[in-house]
């Protein structure tokens, strides 16, 4: 039996922790013969407004996936990682960094398909007026779904020398946050790995950020309203059989408001 973990750690005002571990698996998906790789790193400064968008979504199958779905019943699979961040900052100063790496190629334990980097400072007295705002969204996903497969006998590869029975699967994790600020900084990463050739390097999503004071007032905390969150959705079988033998939810939201600071702390990986 492979091994799963999913930690969460959540503080906010003075501090707050949990976390949560289960048992269980989702295999990573092969990755094709042709790789990709982009890099962008952003810096921008002003005083007066900002808006940035970001969308990027990777699928990754071991099939067709222009025929997905249905999956193939035997043993076909597909992988999706997911990012999408907005900010939109007006009558302020506002600096804000954000850097992004993908690869498409495979990847072990210790790497990623996707990594993020965002940090963020503002005030609304930059220009004068004080009555400007910042509101900014993040969120990184990643999903898999496979068939059962027994072995060799299967439709589909599943990494370099692989002949083992592997059950069906389907998992679904997202973390985010969310924060409407008068004044205040925001740091976040992020990474995901969906992609290896080696199953035993497993699928992983990991999330941390903190919303606190912001550089240019020398406040120690943030000035209006913050939201971070963690949900899970986890199933799988048992063999090669058509079967679901795991079923798992998890589902976390806190949210503050006025002078504030939290952070969040998400980790996912399997096996």
């Amino acid at each position: 039996m492979k091994t799963k973990t999913m930690v969460i750690l959540v503080a906010f005002a003075f501090v707050m922790a949990m976390g949560c571990s289960v048992v269980s698996a989702a295999n990573p998906i092969p990755a094709s013969n042709e790789t990709s790789g982009i890099s962008v790193y952003i810096t921008a400064n002003a005083q007066g407004s900002l808006k940035s968008d970001t969308d990027i979504v990777f699928t990754q199958g071991n099939g067709n996936l222009l025929n997905n779905p249905p999956l193939d019943a035997n043993g076909e699979g597909q992988a999706t990682i997911a990012y999408v961040e907005n900010t939109v900052a007006t009558s302020g100063t506002i600096n804000y960094t954000q850097s992004i790496e993908v690869d498409t190629a495979s990847q072990g334990a210790s790497g990623s398909n996707l990594e993020t980097v965002r940090q963020i400072d503002y005030s609304n007295e930059g220009d004068g007026d004080s009555v400007g705002m910042m509101h900014s969204s993040e969120s990184i996903l990643i999903e898999q779904d496979a068939t059962a497969t027994d072995g060799e006998e299967g439709c589909c590869m599943w990494g370099d020398d692989n002949g083992e029975t592997l059950p069906a699967s389907s998992v679904r994790v997202e973390a985010g946050s969310e924060v409407n600020l008068k004044e205040g900084s925001v740091n976040s990463d992020g990474s995901a790995r969906t992609v290896s050739n080696d199953i035993d390097s497993g699928i992983e999503i990991t999330y941390d950020v903190s919303v606190e004071g912001s550089g240019q007032t020398g406040n120690d905390k943030a000035v209006g309203s913050a939201e971070v969150f963690t949900e899970a959705i986890i199933m799988e079988g048992s063999g090669a059989e058509v079967n679901q033998t795991t079923s798992m939810t998890y589902e976390q939201n806190v949210r503050v408001n006025g002078l504030i600071q939290i952070s969040m702390d998400t980790e996912y990986s399997s096996p």
